[in-house]
Parts: C-alpha cells; sequence; structure tokens
C-alpha cells in the first residue's frame, strides 16, 4: 500500500513540484548571503553498486577529499548499504560507514580530529519522464561521532540526462544534477546544502566515468561558508557479473 502510494503519478507530480521550488529557493538564499572559499578541493570517489538477486541490491562506496586541489587528503569514508526493492523504481536500503576527518594541509595526519561510525536507514524512488531520470533519495541517519551520537536526515534530489543518446546506455554522455539538504536534530533547519554538477561517459554496461563540481554550504557556521570541490566518480556495476553465475 504504502509503495502504491508513493508511485501515484498525481501525488509524485505535486510532491515533485513543492521539493523543485524549494530546492530553488535554497540555492538562490546560498548564493546571495553566502562567504565563498576561493580554494578548490579535490573529491575522489568510487561507487560499486549492482543487484545480488532479483530484489536484493546492493552498493559500496569509498570517498577521499582534500581541502586544496592537492594530494594532502585530510577526509575519507567508506560505506556500504543492502537494500529491498519494493517496487522496480522504490527501493528501501540499511547502511553502515565510516567518516574520518584529519588536520588539513596533511595526508591523513593522525591523530583524526573526528572519527565518526554511521548506520542509516535510506529510501529511494526513481522516475523517468522521456530522458529525464530523477532520484529523490531520504537517509534517516544515526551518528556516532567519538563520545557523542546525533540524529540526521537527509534528502537529495538528482536528474540524470543522456545528451547523445535517448537513454543512458554504451556509449551515452549525460548531464548529472543533485542538490541535498541536511536536517540535524537540534539547530539549523539545514545544517548544509550540497549541490553537484556534472558530466559523465558511460564506457560500456558495467562502468562510467564521471566528473563534477561539489558545492557545499555549511549553514551552522557564521557568514554561511561555501566550499567547492573538483570530484571525479568512477562508477562500475556488477548486476551482470552475478548474472553469469547463476
Amino acid at each position: 500500500m504504502f509503495a502504491n502510494y508513493l508511485t501515484n503519478m498525481n501525488f509524485i507530480r505535486r510532491l515533485f513540484a513543492a521539493i523543485l521550488i524549494t530546492t530553488i529557493i535554497t540555492g538562490v538564499y546560498t548564493s546571495c548571503h553566502a562567504q565563498t572559499d576561493q580554494s578548490l578541493g579535490n573529491w575522489n570517489s568510487i561507487l560499486l553498486k549492482g543487484k545480488i538477486s532479483p530484489k536484493w541490491v546492493f552498493f559500496g562506496e569509498g570517498h577521499i577529499r582534500s581541502c586544496n586541489y592537492d594530494f594532502k587528503y585530510d577526509y575519507f569514508e567508506i560505506k556500504s548499504a543492502i537494500g529491498y526493492s519494493v517496487t522496480r523504481n522504490f527501493v528501501s536500503f540499511l547502511g553502515a560507514g565510516f567518516f574520518n576527518t584529519y588536520e588539513p594541509e596533511g595526508f591523513f595526519q593522525t591523530p583524526a580530529l573526528q572519527k565518526e561510525f554511521r548506520t542509516w536507514l535510506e529510501l529511494n524512488l526513481k522516475q523517468t519522464f522521456k530522458r529525464f531520470n530523477f532520484e529523490h533519495r531520504s537517509r534517516l541517519e544515526q551518528r556516532f561521532i567519538d563520545n557523542r551520537y546525533k540524529n540526521q536526515l537527509k534528502y537529495r534530489l538528482g536528474l540524470l540526462l543522456p545528451i547523445n543518446k535517448a537513454e543512458l546506455v554504451r556509449s551515452s554522455i549525460y548531464l548529472s544534477v543533485n542538490d541535498e539538504l541536511f536536517i540535524p536534530q537540534y539547530g539549523p533547519f539545514v545544517e548544509l546544502n550540497r549541490f553537484y554538477f556534472g558530466a559523465g561517459y558511460k564506457m560500456n554496461e558495467k562502468a562510467a566515468l564521471q566528473f563534477g563540481c561539489v558545492n557545499d554550504t555549511d549553514y551552522k557556521s557564521k557568514g554561511h561558508p561555501v566550499k567547492n570541490y573538483l570530484q571525479v566518480l568512477l562508477i562500475y556495476d556488477f548486476t551482470n557479473l552475478f548474472k553469469k553465475h547463476t
């Protein structure tokens, strides 16, 4: 019943319109009130994903990041999740991961400034309108930071748009855009707004390479500082590997 309600097209159109308006307002507010860090950061990522059965899916991610565009990495995260396909376009996930922050201008210089273990529950809904591939992702996170505990809600609206093909198939060049809101249990309504704009190339049915810019606006700090990162992302889908052995 819940899945049928979420996939009702009239409901989805109204929900999407409300989310789109909220995202635009947030972006305009960010541009008008933020102080920008002029240095460009470096962000390298890998995403492994795929089906392990007709109903069950799995993904794993790794990220390393530096404040400047160099190899003095001061942050890493590694996480994974398993999901159940309620319908073809609606998946629920249970995930966990490690997130460590280090002193800037060092290469994972110890001791770490912050060590965090995180679990989360996720609902993921996908919609396709002609070439437009939308994704709605909601996460309820449980954050274990050193000796502290926090809850956090995150919502991301994403879009994949193939340019030279009608669909996302081999040799497709595509645009990738998403905006994510970080909503803490206490404090400002939005703690962080993360906007991403990039382009990718689908090398084959399994792998894609994506380049883009990440724009972080920190609302919990005075002046709402903005930080930009150049991100390189490798995506690998292992679904067909499992099919060959079943």
